[in-house]
């Protein structure tokens, strides 16, 4: 199985992102989404989880969706000016026993993500 791993970060001030609702979602051939796994990043903003990847996901696309909205405003950030309720990101696992860590620094209005390998 493959792992894609997160630690989430808070722009703002400086701290880890905990408690941010992070979806894994694969994308079928037809475009539909479905549901992988759905996690919650611990208090040093950490997530992991599993994806069963066989012979036949070879180019599949899956996404990671972190729901940055619902951070900044437990947070106290609401804002009604947010476009950005979420991040999306899409990746595709090529090994299907790698580790695949990606983490994000989040902001109410903007966002970094990148492969650490």
């Amino acid at each position: 199985m493959a792992t894609i791993t997160s630690h989430v970060l808070n722009a703002v001030n400086g701290t880890h992102a905990g408690e941010v609702r992070v979806e894994c979602r694969r994308i079928t051939d037809d475009d539909r989404v479905e549901p992988v796994f759905s996690v919650q990043s611990g208090e040093d903003g950490r997530i992991a989880g599993t994806v069963d990847v066989d012979g036949t996901d070879e180019g599949r696309v899956y996404e990671l969706v972190f729901h940055t909205g619902e951070y900044f405003d437990g947070e106290g950030l609401a804002e009604p000016a947010r476009i950005m309720p979420e991040i999306v990101f899409r990746l595709r696992l090529p090994d299907p026993d790698a580790r695949y860590h990606v983490p994000v620094i989040v902001s109410p209005h903007g966002y970094s993500v990148w492969w650490s390998g």
